[in-house]
């Protein structure tokens, strides 16, 4: 419901599709539905589906199975730290929408932004389960592990999950992890592994043995490659023994033919690279959404032939950084900034802004301490904080709901915390959901054997588009979101006609600037395709080695691009708002 949708669609299935399916889900008996929170949440708001409605929805879909929703602890669905008011605010509209279990986590597994989450969510009356994200490396142990599982104890967590995102867990491992938390800190241990590299079938059996009470799974279409083992295979692998589920395979594989039609219906929006082993995974420890991110990014850059150099770098970063466990968002930094090392061919001569917050500790404490020659040529002579980074934010609610009133509408807490986590994304008036009848009439109607029917949506879609005007007529298909920059919004529109960048305080477009200069000696260019967020330099400005000289937003991270000379800078050829290319020039200094 939530990590197949995501690992193999981009969660491109929407609350139209998902309502009907968990109405069938809620029949099985499952232990409970993981279907909001993590990356799905901004799916929806691109979509422009309310997930809030969404997840209200949902539980009445399901009145006898627990929703479940995962949550980046001091994160939340975000991709950085949010003060503790907003926190309590989110978690409290989940439990009160819907959510019956919340999983938290962080990524580095920094307790320190676990446990507000899951003080909120206790308080809430939710069951609460605390996960810890599998890494390997010199810095992660079995003893480091039962350490975190006694402090998830402490915090008086329900459940303790061993979050396996990369699909590194073997067989031995598992067992020897589930053992001892199972007998350190004597709660039930539920497992989640991805079958990026084949073996999460062969570790479940080991988890199972060793004394794992709850394992993830998903529905057989949305299943394996960089999603879960399938339900199916694993309820019939302990069928009969003493570790039968008691869950009814018919059911399930009469469920299974409503998703693969769903699945059928978005293949199109599926990655070639997620659907696949690859032992890649294994070599360079690092899940498969990265390895689909790298490869096309240095596909943009026709760098294809660099992707074994680029994943070895990724091996060094992270040595570098202290081994952090490649889970969102920090795959991320790790992955753009492999990128950066290799297409300029000098190591962290471009860094991005989380980079350099990762390293002044705004992220958490990595599980070993970040190499300091890194740390000194990407900050300086900054110190790290030491400090919980979340008690360095100030209240953030109330401000904010006050600046949105300024327009003289009232703000409901579940647009204030939109706006809050994703402030470019708004929400149209949702589609109509088909009944489960529907669903289930379509799905039953056809043979497996048969090439998928059209579903409803997708009728509707070809219909429309059989009324459509000719090509030559038809309007441009157009993408378009909003900027913020220093306090100011911009709008921006892109389309197959070009680009158009709007300030939301003037009716006047923009154009969005001449061609893209030749680049010439004392050219700073754009490492990669990207939005220009900001420009701080002018023509006629004194610039020297180091220098912030643009800001570029590329693979959801904000990019300083710098100067490696010093000089005045006599040209400024992009603004802010404008979408570059790869090795576009931005600014000249002579």
């Amino acid at each position: 419901m939530r990590d197949g949708n995501q690992s193999l669609l981009g969660g491109s299935l929407g609350a139209a599709e998902l309502l009907p399916l968990a109405e069938l889900l809620d029949e099985v008996g499952f232990h409970s539905l993981e279907a909001w929170g993590g990356a799905t949440f901004e799916a929806y708001l691109r979509r422009g589906e309310d997930p809030w409605s969404y997840l209200s929805g949902l539980r009445k879909a399901t009145p006898k199975t627990p929703i479940q929703a995962l949550l980046r602890g001091q994160n939340l669905v975000g991709s950085h730290n949010y003060g503790d008011d907003v926190v309590e605010l989110f978690i409290g509209r989940a439990r009160a929408l819907g959510v019956d279990i919340f999983r938290v986590f962080d990524p580095l597994n920094d307790l320190r932004n676990m446990e507000a989450a899951i003080g909120y969510a206790r308080a809430s009356g939710a069951r609460v389960q605390g996960a810890l994200c599998y890494a390997i490396s010199p810095a992660h142990t079995l003893d480091g592990w039962i350490v975190l599982g006694k402090g998830l104890g402490a915090m008086e967590v329900d459940e303790i999950v061993i979050k396996d995102t990369s699909g590194l867990l073997s067989p031995q491992a598992t067992w020897e992890l589930v053992t001892g938390l199972v007998r350190a800190v004597g709660l039930p241990v539920v497992v989640h592994s991805h079958c990026s590299s084949g073996m999460a079938p062969m570790s479940y059996m080991a988890a199972v043995e060793a004394g794992a009470s709850v394992l993830d799974t998903a529905i057989s279409p949305l299943a394996w490659g960089a999603s879960q083992p399938a339900a199916e295979s694993v309820v019939a692998a302990l069928r009969d023994g003493e570790y039968d589920t008691g869950l009814d395979l018919e059911r399930l594989s009469e469920i299974k033919v409503v998703v693969e039609r769903l699945k059928s219906a978005h293949r199109d929006q599926m990655s070639a690279l997620a659907d696949r082993v690859d032992s890649d995974i294994l070599r360079y420890q690092l899940p498969g959404a990265t390895l689909d991110d790298v490869q096309r990014e240095l596909a943009l850059h026709h760098a294809e032939g660099r992707l074994a150099e680029t994943l070895e770098e990724i091996t060094r970063i992270r040595k570098d950084l202290g081994f952090p466990p490649l889970v969102a968002p920090v795959r991320q930094l790790v992955a753009t900034q492999a990128v950066f090392n290799v297409l300029s061919g000098e190591r962290y001569a471009t860094v991005t802004q989380e980079l350099k917050d990762y390293l002044q500790g705004l992220y958490g404490r990595p599980p070993q301490p970040p190499s300091r020659e890194v740390r000194r040529q990407v900050l300086g002579q900054e110190d790290p904080i030491t400090i919980r980074p979340a008690d360095l934010i100030e209240p953030e609610l109330e401000r904010t709901r006050v600046r949105l009133q300024r327009s003289g509408d009232e703000v409901s807490d579940e647009q204030l915390l939109n706006h809050l986590l994703f402030p470019g994304l708004k929400i149209d008036d949702p589609a109509p959901a088909p009944s489960p009848a529907q669903v289930s009439e379509d799905a039953s109607a056809s043979d497996e054997s048969q090439a998928p029917q059209p579903t409803q949506d997708t009728e509707t879609m070809a219909s429309a588009a059989s009324e459509a005007p000719p090509p030559e007529v038809a309007a441009a298909p157009m993408a378009e979101f909003e900027v913020e920059v220093e306090g100011e919004v911009f709008k921006v529109r892109v389309s197959g006609r070009g680009l158009l960048v709007t300030s939301l305080g003037d009716d006047n477009p923009l154009p969005a600037g001449s061609p893209a200069p030749a680049i010439k000696p004392g050219s700073i260019t754009a490492p990669m395709q990207g939005l220009i967020v900001k420009v701080p330099v002018q023509v006629g400005d004194q610039v020297g080695v180091g220098d912030v000289v643009a800001v570029l937003e590329a693979m959801k991270m904000q990019n300083d691009i710098t100067t490696q000379k010093s000089g005045e800078v006599t040209a400024v050829y992009v603004s802010e708002g404008e979408v570059v290319g790869p090795h576009q020039a931005l600014v000249h200094v002579g």
